[in-house]
């Protein structure tokens, strides 16, 4: 029993990390239609601000406690999103260029990201202690290490600030209004402009707490922003695109089908990477709504 309840922890704690990215996705999909397959990069250079802030493992002399650098590594994700958004999709979309159009050009500030990350973070994994140590944490038969209960806490504290969102605010209601009908919200005085700055900043400050959550964890590497990117997309498919409450059941479906698959299946570790790839597929094919609907009146 502890050590199915010390799996749950450790899946629980992925599945957030996957709930996080989908969100990110979400973010941006209702209000504007746009894949943002980026967010994953813009996830490791978060992970290798959190490293630069938090350790003297590329700038020595800078070890900012725990918060500060986690806020800082908020504000300069969140604005490369938003740099993002008004130098690369707002042109086209205003425009009137394809759908595809602002995909293609994020895919060109994907690889920027990554050129970006290796030359400042180099092609070497970099470990980053986690803020609260590396003791057991118990509660009854739930085990696991404080970074792991941290992810967790986290998650609930982020999606419940979106639904709040969503449900509480005005620019909330926006969005819904815009992800609903864009031209009928723009004929309503919405200014889309501002729907589409603050999608793409909430969706970069979000993947900048994904980078923060995750050094602490596996550390920073160059090549971690395909999986993050993958596995998010992967449990906002599963989820349902259409709601908040999705992106977080997919991604703990995805957590604990890759946790008990790894422990349970004989199969080798590294074939575990392709779990979300075939559930992605499974999915499109049989369900490709997600397992929760788009609410007819908004996210």
């Amino acid at each position: 029993m502890a050590e199915i309840g010390e799996l749950l922890v450790s899946a629980v704690a992925s599945g957030c990390i996957y709930g996080l990215m989908a969100l990110s996705y979400l973010l941006i999909i209702r209000p504007t239609g746009v894949i943002n397959f980026a967010l994953g990069e813009w996830a490791m250079l978060g992970a290798f601000a959190a490293v630069a802030l938090g350790s003297d493992l590329l700038v020595p002399a800078l070890q900012l406690p725990h918060f500060v650098s986690l806020v800082l590594v908020i504000v300069v994700i969140a604005a490369i999103g938003a740099l993002s958004e008004i130098l690369t999709v707002r042109p086209l979309i205003e425009k009137g260029a394809p759908l595809l159009s602002p995909v293609l050009a994020l895919l060109g500030v994907l690889v920027i990201s990554l050129q970006v990350g290796t030359l400042a973070g180099g092609t070497e994994a970099l470990p980053a202690p986690p803020p609260f140590g590396f003791r057991r944490v118990e509660l009854g038969v739930f085990a696991g290490t404080p970074q792991a209960f941290y992810v967790i806490a986290t998650a609930i504290v982020v999606f419940g600030a979106a639904w709040l969102f969503f449900e509480r605010t005005i620019w909330g209601k926006r969005f819904e209004a815009v992800a609903i009908n864009r031209r009928a919200a723009a004929l309503m005085g919405i200014n889309l402009r501002a729907v589409g700055l603050l999608a793409f900043g909430g969706a970069g400050a979000v993947c900048g707490i994904v980078g923060v959550l995750t050094s602490g964890g596996s550390g920073a590497f160059y090549q971690m922003g395909l999986p993050l990117a993958i596995q998010g997309f992967t449990a906002l498919v599963i989820g349902g695109v259409g709601r908040v409450e999705g992106a977080i059941l997919g991604g703990l479906i995805l957590g604990l089908v890759e946790a008990f698959a790894a422990r349970y299946l004989p199969i080798p570790s590294s074939l575990v990477l392709g779990v979300p790839l075939v559930l992605l597929i499974l999915f499109l094919l049989v369900r490709p709504t997600g397992l929760l609907r788009a609410r007819e009146d908004g996210i």
